[in-house]
This record gives structure tokens, C-alpha cells and sequence, in this order.
């Protein structure tokens, strides 16, 4: 079969699948909105108020439209509907309008605010809600293709397939479901739940837990209480403020926290930036590049192709691992062990307050010697050498290309320094004045 042809069928079928969803009603358009471009567009609008006695929540079922919530001082429940009516002629417009309305239904738990629209064959139309509500009234928004926006309101549930969301000042809850358009939100009192696909999220001050799962989009959390989970494929994710416990998983995309609580990352050819880091620190990543700074807690990476750079970390337990990218810590303290193949390795660390251990292959190591200390030393190479720059009895031996160091053996109440690598130099220098 030729190229063309296979072009040909690939579309036929398409075509196919795309005809019988739109016939099942699984795509909510019709072949007039798909060929409408040569339609007016006409606009109504009407004003109705329900009177209290109220329910506890509002629900509203739209499609095609936007939807805006506003919570106020008041008793009562006032909303503008605006029909947005594509037609040839303003004659068909009108009669289309006549028949269009809101359905309200007050039940015992909420109030039901929709459309007649399923009652029409051709819906090139859209509808809007505009809605006052008394403030921290419970609100559920389902939607899809247009604005649903929500402010002081209460508990707040929406749905919004294909359309964006803007929510602020919830008295409460809030969940969130949507895919191709942003989200944004800001002073949340309680919990946050957003899932979402293809789409840039952005959350500010959320006071409860918070779970987001996005993938192929951005997602920028600034300022929480409490736990924080983010599951983000293909998302570029940045965390600042977060002082709850940090949870992240992504793959392909950069990871910046700062200002945080204690962090897990599960990230996949993830850039990962981290500081100002108040708790211990896990990260899993391959093939990419981890900076560190200001850790205050134990740290733990496993990492394969990972290049690390880490300085001003303090904790009881710092344990890195890696492959073919270099390992460089700088002023750091605690229980140090580095495991590393095939990749440079420089550590300056701060007076020892545990061992520092290396255990290395096809690694050159430098140790910049922290400060005066004495502190018992042991390093071996194969097939390279050892250079000892500080004053000091340091005794080397080589036998058969294997080379070993030692010194201050005598040292039995200071924590020890291990060095172990083959094909590459180990060096050891003075280390900064501090």
C-alpha cells in the first residue's frame, strides 16, 4: 500500500470515529457548530431571583458556556443568563432565544440551575451563569468549554471538561477536575484536590492537604500548611512556601522547591533544584542534574546518570549514590556516604561530625580536609595514585598497583575517613579557612 494510500485510511477512520461520537452524543457538538463560521452571533439575557428559604448548596449543569459564582451578603440566590446564539439571520436567532430558558429545581439539599439544551437538535449556542450566592454556600459547577470561576463561596466542587477555572477565597474544600485550559486558585481554607491534563496550574495559600495530578503542563504551588502531593508527568513543577511534608513524582521536566518541609521526589529524567529544605530530603532520578543548598534534615539520593551539587547541608545521614556524572559537596556534616561509578568526586566537608565513607570505581575523589581535625584516615586506589598535600604522618604503600594510604591511626574519639576507588587519583587537600 502506498504512503497516500495508508494517509488516506488513517484519515477515513478518523473521520469515522469522530462522526460516531459526535452521533452518540459522547462529543457534545453538532455538524452546525462544526460549520458555523458563517453564523452571527446574537446575545440575550435575562435576571431571575430565588427567594429564601435556601438549601445548603447550589448545583449548577451547563455546557458550552461560562459560569460565575460570586458569594455576597445576601439571602438569596440572583443569577443573569445570557444566550449566546449563533444564526444566519437575527429572525431565526429570536426563535431560537424563546425557546432556550434555565430550568431551576429547589430540592431539599440544593438547588439545580441548568438548561433546556438537550431538548434542541442544532445547539450552535452557548449559555452563561452569572450567580450571587449567600457567602460559604456550598457550590458544584459541572461544565465544559468555557470560564467557571468561583469567589467566597463554600465547599466547592467543579468540573469543568475543556474549560478553564479560576476559584478564590473558598470558605472551605475544594476539588477540581478539568484538562486543556489553566486553573488557578488562591486562599482555599480547607483541602485541595486537582486533576487535570494538558494544563498550567496554579495554586496560592491553600491552608488543608493538597493533591494535584497533572501531566503535560506546569504546576506552581506557592504558600500551604500542610501535606502536599503532586503527581505531574511532563509537568515543569515549582513548591515554594510549603513547610507540610512535600511528596513529587514527575518525569521529564524540571522540579524547583524552595522554603520547604520534608521532601520526596520519584522524578525521571527530572532537573531537580532544591533549598532552604526544613526536614529530611529523599530524591530517585536518572539522567539529569540535582542541585542542592541549605538542607536541614538527613539526605538520601539514589540516583543513575545524575550529576549531584550540593553545599550547606546538615543532617545525622547523607547517603548519594550515582553513575557517569560527578558528585560535588561542599560544607557538609553528618554520617557522609558516597557511592559513585565512572564520575569525578570533590568534597569539602564541614569539622566531621560522623564517618565519611566513598566507595567508588573508575572515580578520581579530591577531599578538602575540614579544617585542623584529626581524624583516622584510610584510603585505596587501583591503578593510580594517592597524593597527600597536608602536613601530617601519612603512610602510603603500592604493591602490584594497588595503592593505600593511612594516617592517625592513633585517633580513636574522632569519626574516620574512607576513601576507596579504582583508576582514579585520590587527593587531598587543605580545606577553606572558616
Amino acid at each position: 500500500m502506498k504512503a497516500k494510500e495508508i494517509i488516506l485510511l488513517i484519515f477515513i477512520i478518523a473521520a469515522g470515529v469522530f462522526a460516531y461520537h459526535v452521533q452518540s452524543g459522547k462529543i457534545d457538538v453538532t455538524w452546525d457548530e462544526i460549520f458555523d463560521f458563517d453564523f452571527n452571533e446574537y446575545t440575550y439575557e435575562e435576571t431571575q431571583v430565588i427567594e429564601p428559604p435556601l438549601p445548603a448548596s447550589l448545583r449548577v449543569l451547563n455546557a458550552h458556556g461560562q459560569v460565575e459564582v460570586q458569594g455576597t451578603e445576601t439571602d438569596r440566590i440572583t443569577f443573569t443568563f445570557t444566550e449566546r446564539i449563533r444564526r444566519q439571520n437575527e429572525e431565526k436567532a429570536q426563535e431560537i432565544a424563546g425557546k432556550l430558558h434555565p430550568v431551576i429545581t429547589k430540592e431539599d439539599s440544593a438547588v439545580i440551575i441548568t438548561t433546556n439544551r438537550t431538548e434542541f437538535r442544532r445547539r450552535n449556542f452557548e449559555t452563561d451563569f452569572r450567580i450571587t450566592v449567600p457567602s460559604r454556600m456550598a457550590v458544584e459547577v459541572v461544565n465544559s468549554y468555557g470560564l467557571v470561576r468561583a469567589d467566597q463561596v463554600g465547599e466547592t466542587m467543579i468540573d469543568n471538561r475543556h474549560g478553564e477555572v479560576s476559584a478564590t477565597n473558598i470558605q472551605g474544600g475544594i476539588v477540581i477536575e478539568n484538562s486543556y485550559e489553566d486553573v488557578d486558585i488562591s486562599v482555599i481554607q480547607s483541602n485541595c484536590t486537582i486533576r487535570s491534563q494538558h494544563a498550567d496550574i496554579k495554586a496560592r495559600s491553600v491552608e488543608g492537604e493538597v493533591n494535584i495530578e497533572n501531566s503535560y503542563g506546569l504546576v506552581d504551588l506557592r504558600g500551604g500548611n500542610q501535606r502536599v502531593t503532586i503527581r505531574g508527568p511532563h509537568c515543569e513543577i515549582m513548591g515554594e512556601d510549603l513547610p507540610g511534608p512535600v511528596e513529587v513524582r514527575n518525569t521529564y521536566e524540571k522540579i524547583t522547591l524552595r522554603r520547604v518541609g520534608p521532601v520526596r521526589i520519584d522524578g525521571y529524567h527530572s532537573t531537580i533544584e532544591a533549598s532552604d529544605i526544613d526536614g529530611d530530603l529523599e530524591i530517585i532520578d536518572t539522567y539529569a542534574a540535582v542541585r542542592l543548598a541549605a538542607v536541614r534534615g538527613n539526605l538520601r539520593l539514589d540516583g543513575k546518570h545524575v550529576e549531584v551539587t550540593g553545599r550547606d547541608i546538615v543532617g545525622e545521614s547523607i547517603y548519594v549514590s550515582s553513575t557517569y556524572e560527578a558528585i560535588n559537596l561542599t560544607d557538609f556534616s553528618g554520617k557522609t556516604t558516597i557511592v559513585l561509578s565512572h564520575g569525578d568526586i570533590a568534597l569539602t566537608p564541614l569539622l566531621l561530625t560522623g564517618p565519611l565513607e566513598v566507595q567508588a570505581t573508575y572515580s578520581p575523589i579530591a577531599l578538602f580536609w575540614p579544617g585542623e581535625g584529626r581524624y583516622p584516615f584510610e584510603a585505596e586506589t587501583k591503578s593510580s595514585d594517592i597524593y597527600w598535600q597536608l602536613p601530617g604522618d601519612v603512610t602510603i604503600e603500592r604493591t602490584d598497583g594497588l595503592i593505600t594510604a593511612k594516617g592517625f591511626a592513633d585517633i580513636s574519639d574522632a569519626p574516620h575517613i574512607q576513601l576507596f576507588t579504582t583508576y582514579g587519583d585520590i587527593r587531598v587537600e587543605r580545606g577553606p579557612t572558616r
